[in-house]
Parts: C-alpha cells; sequence; structure tokens
C-alpha cells in the first residue's frame, strides 16, 4: 500500500527556503559556503534550492556569489508603497532633499531596529546602516528614538543593545529614557550628534501618531562639521508634519522649507 505523502513536507520546505532567504538580512552578497552555514543547510540542498530561485528570479547569482534578485525588489516594493503615508511621504522627500542638501530618510519601526524604506541623497556613501532597505538598531537611531517618544513604554517593542560606534551611542535601558525625555521635550525631534555614527549628524521626527498604520519616521543627515542642528531640527518637523497631512487628505505646503546652506548631501 503506498504510502501518503506527509502533510509537514510542504512547509518543511517552505522553512528551508525561509532559512535561506533571510540569511541575506544584513549581507549583499554570499557564497554558497556561507549561505549554508548560515541557514544551517546541508551545502546540496542549500544548491538546490538556489537553483530554483535564481531561476524564478528571486535570487541572482555572479560567479561564485549570490545576491537578492529584482523580483525581490518588486515585490518588497509593492508591500511599502501600498501605505498612504508612504505614497505622501515620497514628493516631500524629494522637495527636502533639493530644499535642504541633505540626505532625507524614511524609516519604519520594525522590533528591535528601524528600517529604511527610502534614501533620497548620496552621502554617506561609507556605511551600509545608511543604505536604502538596511536596518538600524533602533536605540542607535534618531529615527528609532523618534518613534520610542510615541510611545509608552509598556509599548516599546523588544530591544537589544548592541556595542556602540561612538562614545555617545546608547548602551543601557536607563541611558535609553533619558534621551526619550530629551525627545520629548524638544517636541519629538531627536537628534543623533555622531551617536550612530561618526562625523555624522541626524535629525529625525515621527510622522503621525502611533495608531496610524505605519509607524515610520522621517530623518535628515548630513556632515556633523557644518550641519546647522537647529535648522535641520525645524526642517525635519515642518516636514514630517507636511506627510501627515497629505496622508491624511489635507493640502501640504511645499514653500516653508529654506536651503540649509549644506552641500555635502550630493
Amino acid at each position: 500500500m503506498p504510502t501518503a505523502p506527509s502533510a509537514e513536507a510542504p512547509t518543511a520546505m517552505i522553512d528551508r527556503v525561509a532559512s535561506l532567504l533571510e540569511v541575506f538580512d544584513g549581507h549583499q552578497r554570499l557564497t554558497l559556503a556561507q549561505i549554508s552555514r548560515r541557514s544551517q543547510l546541508p551545502p546540496s540542498s542549500a544548491h538546490r534550492i538556489l537553483q530554483r530561485l535564481v531561476e524564478l528570479g528571486w535570487i541572482e547569482r555572479e560567479r561564485f556569489e549570490y545576491h537578492l534578485g529584482i523580483r525581490m525588489f518588486e515585490l518588497g516594493s509593492q508591500v511599502v508603497r501600498r501605505d498612504g503615508v508612504h505614497q505622501a511621504a515620497l514628493p516631500l522627500l524629494h522637495h527636502l532633499h533639493r530644499s535642504t542638501g541633505l540626505t532625507v530618510h524614511l524609516s519604519a519601526l520594525m522590533g528591535p531596529d528601524v528600517l529604511h524604506l527610502e534614501r533620497i541623497g548620496a552621502w554617506p556613501e561609507a556605511g551600509d546602516c545608511w543604505q536604502l532597505g538596511a536596518r538600524q538598531p533602533t536605540v542607535h537611531s534618531a529615527a528609532g528614538r523618534a518613534l520610542l517618544a510615541q510611545l509608552d513604554e509598556a509599548q516599546w517593542p523588544t530591544l537589544t543593545y548592541p556595542s556602540p560606534v561612538t562614545a555617545g551611542g546608547v548602551t543601557s535601558p536607563a541611558q535609553l529614557r533619558d534621551d526619550i525625555a530629551l525627545v520629548r521635550a524638544h517636541g519629538g525631534v531627536a537628534v543623533d550628534a555622531q551617536y550612530c555614527c561618526a562625523g555624522v549628524t541626524a535629525a529625525a521626527a515621527a510622522i503621525g501618531p502611533p495608531e496610524g498604520g505605519l509607524r515610520a519616521a522621517l530623518s535628515l543627515c548630513g556632515p556633523a562639521e557644518n550641519l546647522p542642528v537647529d535648522k535641520a531640527v525645524a526642517a525635519v518637523r515642518r516636514a514630517a508634519q507636511d506627510i501627515w497631512f497629505a496622508a491624511s487628505g489635507v493640502t501640504h505646503r511645499y514653500g516653508r522649507t529654506t536651503s540649509l546652506g549644506v552641500a555635502a548631501a550630493g
């Protein structure tokens, strides 16, 4: 009598594919050996799954390295762009970049991290944490702390405290609470004065109330040595309000943000 196919087999295969795709989180290119080790899959199984994903466009291969394919980007873009806040933000992000000369990020709270959904501007060129689709620890990000400041501490996601890359980075819950109190005292705008990355200052404000669909924040970043912090704070606060008004159907005003005279953001 033939054995009935196992009902767990499709689930097990999905789990294998998921574990393989997740190894690319934070890694742009990986070899088969690296993928096998990180996913804890045998090399033969990892290779077989990778080959099929390459055929489907989910993964691309260049010589001996694999990276996420354009199909992943297409589907991911559809997910984030269907949100009203994201759609309303796009023209204002471009306007803010043109009018200030600073790099603009739209970021969302994703558990212990913030995820950069959009980036307008070429500076800083170095540092993977600033790139489109990259993550930063929430406690080390101006955008993350602006979003936390909207919430009661009981509503915070489970946070991690990785070792900061600069002496100003947040290292403990007590230090974070003090920082969040400052953010609230400054009207919800968080300033990262080289906390996350040496040479980079950022200012961020949450977009809309915390009960909205996408918990997103807008941030400006530029060179620490010549970024006018007060003007950046005012600009990001106004732009975050305009994005929320636009997402809510209220006419937003483009002409209020003036140049900050920073030429290094590109």
